[in-house]
C-alpha cells in the first residue's frame, strides 16, 4: 500500500490512508505529505475520491461500508497496481509462493546498476529502495502476490514465476486451481519460470525463458560452491559459461532467485558486468537473514519464513555453517497452521531447541486445530526439544535460560519481528 500511496504523492495527488499503528512507514508517508489515521472509522474517508484496500480489509470494515454508501469508488490494491504497471512498455512482475520480495530486490539493483531507471514496487525494505522507487524510464518491476488471486489484476510484459507450493489454500482449492491462476498469470507475456519446479512445467510452451539447477534451462548455475556468507557459481546462458558469481546473500533458495534475476536482466538488455556488480553486492532485505543484535551472549537473526517450505531451507542454510543455532517461530495464520501441520511438524522436528510463541491471527479467528499450541504438542510427540510461550514475559525468561548456542534464528511473517526488536533486544 506504502508504495501506491508514494506513487499518488509523487504525481502531486493528494493521499490519507489509516492503519492500526503507527511505524516507520506511516511516519515516512506524513513526512512525504500523506495524512495518516492511527484507527479505522467512516470519518477518514468523507474527503476521499477513491479508496483502495488491501486484501487483508474486510468487507465490513467501517471505512469501505462509508466509502460504499457515499458512492466512492472501493478499489483492490492489486488492481490499482496493474493499473500503474500498465503504463509502462517494460514492466516486469515477480510471482511465486516463496522469495518474491528476495527477487524483486535483485532485479531492481541489476537495472539501477545496468542505467534502467525502473520504478519499483516492492514487498519490503532493502539496501537501495524502501518498498518503492520512482524512475524516470518506461521500465517498471513489481512484487506480485497470489493471495486471492491478486496477481491476474497485473498484466506485465515479462512474468516472473519463482516457484509454487500449497500455500494460501483458504483462497485455492488445491494445486490444480492454483497452477492453473499461474498459467493466466504467465498467458499474455513473456514467461521466465523455474525449470526445476514440480507444477511449473504445465506452464511451458515454445517463447518460455528458464532458469534452475538441475534440469536443462535458458540459464543455469553450475560450480555452485559455499563461499561462507552465500553461495559463488558459474551463471550459464545455454550452458556456456557468461560469469562467476560470488552471492552475499545467505541460503540455496537465492541461487534460484539470482538467476531468475539474471534472466530478466539479460532480456531487458542489461550486461553481465552489470548484473555481477549489483548481485554480488546485493546485501539482503529486511527479515531476510537480517542481524538483529546480540543478547545472552547469542547473535539474533530474523528471517520471514513462515511456510514449511521456507523454513525448511532456512533451516538447512544454518545448518551449513556448522554453529550451533535454536529457533522462535511464530506461526502465522490458524489456516496456514492447520492445514500445513505435518509439513510444519516434519520442518521443525529435528531442530536443537524450538521456542512456539503464540498465533500471529493476522485476519483469522481462533482454532484451536491451527494454534501454536496445537503446534507444540505435536512437536512434543515427535520428540521434539520444544516450548510454548504465550507472552513476552516468558519469553525472555527462556531465552535467558537457553545456553551453548551460537545464534538465534527468529522466523515468522507476524509481530514476532518487533517483539523482538522492541521488546526483547533492546531491554
Amino acid at each position: 500500500m506504502s508504495g501506491i500511496a508514494k506513487y499518488v504523492l509523487s504525481k502531486n495527488g493528494s493521499v490519507s490512508g489509516s492503519d492500526l499503528i503507527k511505524n516507520d512507514v506511516t511516519d515516512e508517508l506524513e513526512k512525504l505529505g500523506a495524512k495518516i489515521f492511527n484507527e479505522h472509522k467512516e470519518s477518514n474517508v468523507l474527503n476521499a475520491d477513491a479508496v483502495v484496500v488491501t486484501s487483508a480489509v474486510s468487507v465490513d470494515n467501517p471505512e469501505v461500508l462509508e466509502a460504499k454508501r457515499r458512492g466512492v469508488d472501493v478499489f483492490d490494491r492489486s488492481k490499482v497496481l496493474g493499473d500503474i504497471i500498465s503504463l509502462y512498455k517494460n514492466s516486469v512482475a515477480i510471482a511465486g509462493c516463496h522469495g518474491k520480495t528476495t527477487a524483486t530486490a535483485m532485479i531492481s539493483e541489476i537495472l539501477i546498476e545496468g542505467g534502467k531507471d525502473p520504478t519499483v514496487f516492492i514487498g519490503g525494505d532493502y539496501v537501495g529502495a524502501k518498498r518503492f522507487r520512482l524512475g524516470n524510464s518506461d521500465v517498471a518491476v513489481a512484487e506480485a502476490c497470489e493471495y486471492k488471486k491478486n496477481l491476474l489484476d497485473i498484466d506485465a510484459k515479462i512474468a516472473v514465476v519463482l516457484n509454487l507450493d500449497n500455500d494460501h489454500m483458504d483462497c485455492y482449492n488445491g494445486m490444480k486451481e492454483m497452477t492453473e491462476t499461474f498459467r493466466k498469470f504467465t498467458e499474455k507475456s513473456l514467461a521466465v519460470l523455474n525449470a526445476d519446479d514440480l507444477y511449473l512445467d504445465k506452464l511451458f510452451n515454445s517463447a518460455t525463458v528458464t532458469f534452475g539447477i538441475d534440469r536443462p534451462a535458458t540459464y543455469t548455475a553450475k560450480s555452485i560452491k559455499y563461499n561462507g556468507r552465500g553461495y559463488s557459481f558459474s551463471l550459464c546462458k545455454h550452458y556456456r559459461p557468461i560469469a562467476r558469481i560470488n552471492l552475499q546473500v545467505f541460503g540455496w533458495h537465492n541461487v534460484y532467485n539470482a538467476l531468475a534475476a539474471c534472466a530478466v536482466a539479460d532480456l531487458l538488455g542489461v550486461s553481465t558486468r552489470a548484473v555481477k556488480r549489483a548481485l554480488e553486492g546485493f546485501c539482503g532485505v529486511k527479515r531476510r537473514n537480517e542481524y538483529l543484535g546480540e543478547k545472552y551472549g547469542v547473535q539474533y537473526f530474523a528471517d520471514y519464513a513462515h511456510h514449511p517450505s521456507e523454513i525448511a531451507a532456512t533451516l538447512s542454510a544454518y545448518r551449513q555453517t556448522g554453529q550451533r543455532f535454536f529457533v522462535v517461530f511464530q506461526p502465522h495464520t490458524y489456516s496456514r497452521t492447520k492445514f500445513l501441520m505435518g509439513e510444519f511438524v516434519n520442518a521443525f522436528k529435528d531442530v536443537d531447541s524450538l521456542i512456539i510463541y503464540k498465533t500471529y491471527a493476522a485476519r483469522e479467528d481462533f482454532d484451536v486445530d491451527g494454534s501454536a499450541e496445537k503446534l507444540y504438542e505435536n512437536l512434543k510427540k515427535e520428540g521434539c526439544d520444544c516450548n510454548y510461550v504465550y507472552d513476552i514475559e516468558n519469553l525472555n525468561a527462556l531465552l535467558s535460560s537457553l545456553k551453548g548456542y551460537d545464534k538465534a534464528l527468529v522466523l515468522g511473517a507476524g509481530d514476532i519481528y518487533e517483539i523482538f526488536n522492541d521488546c526483547v533486544l533492546k531491554k
